[in-house]
């Protein structure tokens, strides 16, 4: 029984320490807030600086109360991702949108630059 124990306790320390490993080589991870004021028949875009074909760029929380709520990359952002922003017309109040940037992104390999960046957009 004791054996049972040191085995399993054993294996939980193991555990751990090969799970806090896999952090060390992850990407690095950077957190950014931006506060935006628009008007409520605005379209807000916000430019990600994310132009390659196989670089990340997604919504990761989608913000309340919005007609247009989306990430465009194409022929009008000359192929940039660009976040794109329109409130629902009788909104006012404050909306929160959470972006997830990523560069270095090979097409097998997660980016190794990764940005979170949280928009707070205050719409009057």
């Amino acid at each position: 029984m004791f054996q049972k124990h040191i085995a399993y306790w054993v294996l939980w320390l193991l555990f751990l320490g090969l799970s806090s490993c896999q952090n060390a080589t992850g990407p690095n991870i950077q957190k950014e807030i931006k506060h935006v004021s628009v008007t409520s028949s605005e379209v807000f875009n916000f430019q990600t600086g994310i132009s390659g074909d196989e670089e990340l760029a997604e919504i990761i929380q989608q913000p309340k109360n919005y007609s247009i709520s989306s990430i465009v990359r194409d022929s009008t952002t000359n192929w940039e991702a660009v976040y794109r922003y329109k409130p629902e017309s009788t909104f006012q109040g404050t909306v929160y949108v959470e972006l997830k940037l990523g560069k270095g992104y090979n097409g097998q390999s997660e980016p190794r630059d990764i940005k979170l960046i949280k928009l707070n957009i205050s719409v009057k």
